[in-house]
């Protein structure tokens, strides 16, 4: 009896078993080199696997065949920047973002990268028209107007509301605390 490696595959992602999804890729993958799904599969595979360099080859591969895949350039970009590769993943999101221009998540990693870099103008750019309510892009944007040294505008972001939790707050205060560019107020009673 043979074994469909398709079966093989979709049987190791449902148990978490990377290793043999892997292996079933590779069967996959010998008879159908070209096939972009199976390349997204392995660049997926390889960065749960912890191969990062693998997983951006991979997307790298998918893209050759299918440059309009926008969760490949996503992925691509997401291993760039878990590789450090700062300058190239913003790249990355960029490209991706001109696919899906109001994705918050990719807007949001690429004003990440842009704080990283020192540049907060780019990330108060990639930030606006995002909503304030989600505490990680509230948290972004304070720390672009931080450091932009608009810090009566950081410390209302900062300033705590019931929602919030304690995570947050922490986050807040050591915004508060740290950056290059002018020191907020402690005292959360604004």
């Amino acid at each position: 009896m043979t074994v469909d490696p398709a079966s093989v595959f979709a049987a190791a992602v449902q148990a978490g078993d990377w290793a043999a999804a892997d292996r079933a890729l590779d069967a996959l993958l010998y008879t159908d080199p070209d096939n972009p799904v199976l390349h997204y599969n392995r660049g997926l595979v390889c960065r749960r696997m912890g191969r990062l360099a693998e997983a951006v080859a991979a997307h790298d591969a998918v893209l050759a065949r299918a440059p309009d895949h926008a969760n490949a350039a996503f992925e691509r970009a997401s291993c760039l920047l878990d590789l450090g590769r700062l300058e190239d993943a913003a790249a990355g999101f960029g490209d991706y973002l001109k696919q899906v221009p109001e994705d918050p998540d990719a807007r949001l990693n690429r004003a990440r990268i842009a704080l990283r870099l020192g540049r907060p103008d780019d990330a108060l750019r990639d930030l606006n028209g995002l909503d304030d309510s989600g505490p990680a892009i509230r948290l972004a944007r304070a720390e672009s107007l931080r450091d932009l040294r608009r810090l009566d505008e950081a410390e209302t972001l900062l300033a705590p509301s019931p929602g919030d939790d304690p995570g947050f707050r922490a986050a807040a205060l050591k915004l508060r605390t740290q950056g290059p560019a002018g020191r907020l107020r402690l005292d959360e009673e604004t």
